[in-house]
């Protein structure tokens, strides 16, 4: 025996053979990674398993995700625990230029050494290897020799710069886009150490009526079309006309004597301040002359004011005339999707239903302005000559002051669109004030040195890009940029995040009014999914409560979405309001001290969302589903605040670290464990669904048990027979819990189970779900007699179908709604502990109770050759939960809950 065996013997540690691998990391573009693979497996003719290490899920080979936002430290944990057990026999690293993968090459290296080749683009190689020294060496001079054919042709540095010094006038435009950039990094410097000025400060409002300040110039026809429609809507309040005679020569201050003549032609922002400083009452309506009101404007616009505090301006929907595009709507903002030539502001066609949604700015044609805090900001920036980007810098300042603007579908305009304007300015005149006033905007109006720094560099970007494609104004602006500096103003100390007003401004919030509100306690209900349709458990018990709570308080829902469009009319008839706000999912994964989910919920938009909508309906309580949503527990405050906790997700991820014990599964464990128990001591209650579950609670916050339900007049008992040997098994493939469970079912149980069927449904994207567990997880599907099936809007039809219904859960926390709506479809289940976690159902009279695949495939043979038991089984499920789990009973409970908060 060696020695070395011989010692391993004597100390009682003998070394596991290690099973030998391949590793390939695909560092390098996705168009070349299946040609990279297959040349490695061809070149090194390896038999062993091969794990791909990249960002994406690779075509073939047992996937180990590379996260590019992680630091290395943790990329190189999660590869070393991937690979334990495992010996690298070869591996392979592909060095592409321009792909963003370092780290994962100085990955490769690192843990491979010597048993590394390397790839360049053509897939030829060579051996980190003292013995390939010679051809390392003609790699590097191959690659320097590219380095240097690609300087010194079109295209290159050296050769751009070298074409540039030959033609001086070619240094303007990288010359302007240097001093832009350097201008923004000192205004960001300013920024940091800059005091803001005092906070705006409110005089007391003017009466009641509507002052109509309407800049016009030669526009005699057009006042002569508007004014009668005007005058008609405004009948029914105080009111006043304020014409802004603007330089006219076509006599309009002889056709309408009412106007206030200027021989000199002002810019928007002058005429519109002139108005202003004459408007005599609380509101202020900004129009443009070739607007055409459309009935019952105004209704509209003084509701939004009623129903929104401290609301600094409601703008109407904008259409066009037939066959002219529609190229403004009047819902403006500043949208997350844009290419990199597309101007930072859009206007979007509003969604169906939507009114009221938050928006960036008021468009200065037709918009309602609170006369005092129009006043109070100082009315228009005069600094914006001739026109454009006035309105939004005034609509930013008032979000920094925290008074909101929205969109009023409702209130509508007809737009001639006659381009006052362009009469008198050209098109590349008028392009150049667009382009500069937006620069203007973001240096003048944002204080956040990182907001500012963001914005600052994407638009110099998009004008370098422009100015590249010969567009003049783009490169007239880089050069006006170089004074930005001076553009400076202090302005006033923000209420409001910035970062957070842009998110909720970007298009991705839309607010849709349900049923009419009334006298009664508010219930704000915070949400990551849509609780209809009803796709997974959490969806079901906030829907169903949701039914039972509007019978005694008003209830707000807002909720996350992955498509933003309107909500369903089983929500909007019960809900006063839904605000969706649009989640766009990502693969990136950060380090940091939070658990993943909770970084993934993390956002913005929702922040303000909370925070605005809480202003809006001053809710009694504010109920945040599921643990993910605590972190927006302070942007309720004054109300207080429920945290419903689904599952305790530190206790779930224990159980999945005692069964799988990787190191990613660990690393959440860990941060569950620090962060769960430290959000409930921030919240008045927190409610959990059993005793079990109210036991770990208990010692940090006040916990209420309120469980899980089902619909029983929904739920009931068929007489259609069922199935012959048919199983049911009914988990979202998005709940790794579910994976696990049928993972064990298709290994331990389901070859002791011979002529038997299984059903699966694994409810929306089941296939995408699984890719992202490999290879975690790979679930033999395509065995024979296993039928898979994604969402089911219905799944009553598969429970009759059934004639067992199974549960093999292997980790579960919370409760399992799909387990007594099987109870309550009068179904016998056989299921693990974890499956039936927190209910009270009794082993041997309510289901069959299995602690490993040999007893839960006797437990299933047993009911399906005994329908005398299974049916026995079948009825005491459903006394049981017809006495525990009824909907109505649960909403009782729930009902005393918030009367003992309220108060």
């Amino acid at each position: 025996m060696p020695i070395r065996s011989q010692r391993a013997l004597a100390s009682g540690k003998v070394e596991q053979q290690a099973e030998p691998v391949c590793v390939a990391f695909a560092s390098g573009h996705p168009a070349l990674i299946t040609s990279f693979l297959q040349q490695f497996v061809k070149d090194i003719a390896c038999s062993h398993p091969l794990y791909v290490v990249s960002e994406f899920l690779p075509p073939f080979g047992a996937w180990i995700p590379w996260h590019p936002r992680r630091t290395f430290t943790d990329n190189l944990a999660l590869l070393r625990s991937e690979l334990r057990g495992k010996k690298i026999r070869a591996a392979a690293v592909l060095l592409q230029p321009k792909a963003p993968y370092r780290r994962m090459r100085l990955l490769g290296l690192l843990v491979a050494r010597h048993r590394v080749l390397v790839y360049n683009e053509n897939l030829h190689h060579f051996t980190l290897h003292p013995r390939s020294w010679p051809t390392i060496g003609r790699h590097l001079l191959w690659r320097a020799g590219e380095l240097v054919r690609y300087e010194l042709n079109p295209g290159g540095r050296i050769y751009t710069w070298a074409w540039r010094f030959r033609r001086p006038e070619r240094l303007r435009r990288p010359l302007a886009t240097g001093l832009a950039n350097l201008n923004g990094l000192l205004i960001r410097i300013v920024k940091r150490f800059q005091f803001p000025k005092k906070p705006v400060s409110l005089s007391a409002p003017p009466p009641f009526g509507i002052s109509v300040v309407i800049p016009t110039r030669n526009g005699r026809h057009l006042l002569a079309r508007l004014l009668p429609e005007l005058q008609r809507e405004l009948a029914p309040y105080p009111n006043e006309i304020l014409l802004i005679d603007n330089g006219s020569d076509d006599a309009t201050a002889d056709a309408f004597p009412c106007a206030a003549v200027f021989f000199e032609p002002l810019s928007f922002a002058q005429a519109a301040n002139a108005g202003l400083q004459r408007a005599r009452y609380r509101f202020t309506l900004l129009l443009n002359n070739d607007m055409q009101l459309q009935p019952n404007f105004f209704p509209p616009l003084l509701d939004a004011f009623d129903a929104i505090p401290q609301l600094f301006c409601a703008t109407a929907q904008i259409f066009f005339p037939t066959g002219q595009r529609r190229q403004e709507t009047g819902k403006a903002v500043t949208p997350t999707d844009l290419a990199e030539t597309d101007f930072p502001i859009r206007c979007l066609e509003p969604l169906p239903g939507e009114n009221l949604s938050w928006v960036l700015y008021g468009s200065g044609g037709c918009s309602l302005y609170d006369t005092a805090k129009l006043r109070a900001l100082g009315g228009f920036d005069e600094a914006f000559h001739p026109a454009y980007v006035e309105d939004l810098d005034l609509g930013f300042r008032a979000w920094r002051q925290g008074w909101p603007t929205v969109f009023c579908a409702r209130s509508q305009v007809l737009h001639h669109h006659q381009t006052t304007t362009s009469r008198y300015f050209k098109p590349d005149e008028l392009e150049l004030a667009l382009e500069r006033n937006y620069l203007l905007f973001v240096a003048r109006a944002v204080s956040s040195p990182k907001v500012f720094w963001r914005l600052w560099k994407r638009a110099i970007c998009r004008l370098t890009l422009r100015a590249i494609a010969e567009h003049g104004p783009s490169l007239l602006t880089l050069e006006q940029a170089r004074q930005a500096v001076l553009w400076l103003r202090r302005p006033p100390a923000p209420v409001l995040d910035e970062a957070n007003i842009l998110a909720l401004c970007s298009g991705e919030v839309a607010v849709f009014p349900g049923r009419p509100p009334q006298s009664r306690p508010r219930i704000l209900i915070v949400s990551p999914y849509l609780p209809f349709p009803l796709s997974h458990g959490g969806a079901v018990r906030i829907y169903k409560l949701l039914q039972q709570t509007v019978s005694d308080f008003d209830v707000v829902l807002l909720s996350f979405t992955e498509q933003l469009e309107p909500p369903p009319q089983e929500l909007l008839s019960l809900c006063a309001e839904v605000t969706l706000v649009r989640r766009r999912g990502s693969h990136f994964k950060r380090s940091t001290p939070l658990p993943d989910a909770i970084e993934e919920f993390n956002s913005p938009a929702m922040h303000a969302a909370v925070q605005l909508s809480c202003r809006k309906w001053a809710p009694a309580l504010v109920q945040l589903e599921f643990t993910w949503m605590a972190q927006y527990e302070r942007d309720c405050a004054p109300a207080k605040t429920i945290l419903v906790e689904h599952d305790v997700t530190f206790d779930l991820y224990r159980q999945l670290a005692e069964t799988q014990g990787d190191w990613e599964v660990r690393r959440q464990f860990r941060r569950w464990l620090e962060y769960e128990p430290r959000v409930w001591r921030q919240v008045d209650c927190v409610v959990v669904m059993s005793e079990q579950d109210r036991q770990k609670v208990a010692p940090f916050a006040r916990v209420e048990v309120i469980p899980n339900g089902v619909d029983l007049d929904r739920f009931r008992p068929s007489d259609q027979p069922p199935e012959p040997g048919r199983l049911l098994f009914i988990g979202s493939f998005a709940h790794l819990p579910n994976l696990l469970a049928l993972d064990f079912f298709l290994r331990e149980v389901w070859p002791r189970l011979p002529q038997v069927k299984l059903h699966v449904i694994a409810g929306s994207d089941w296939e995408l779900h699984l890719q992202r567990q490999q290879p975690r997880i790979t679930l033999p599907l395509n065995l024979p007699g296993v039928e898979i099936e994604g969402f089911v809007h219905d799944v009553r039809p598969a429970y009759r179908r059934a004639a067992v219904v199974v549960a093999p859960l292997v980790a579960s926390a919370g409760t399992n709604i799909k387990v007594l709506e099987a109870l309550a479809m009068g179904k016998a289940l056989v299921s693990t502990p974890a499956g039936v976690h927190g209910l009270e159902l009794t082993p041997g009279r309510d289901f069959l109770l299995a602690n490993d695949g040999v007893q839960f495939a006797e437990a299933v043979d047993k009911l399906l050759i005994s329908p005398g038991a299974r049916r026995q089984i079948e009825l005491a499920a459903r006394s049981t939960v017809e006495r525990l789990y009824g909907w109505d009973i649960i909403a009782g409970r729930q009902k005393q809950l918030y009367e003992s908060l309220i108060g």
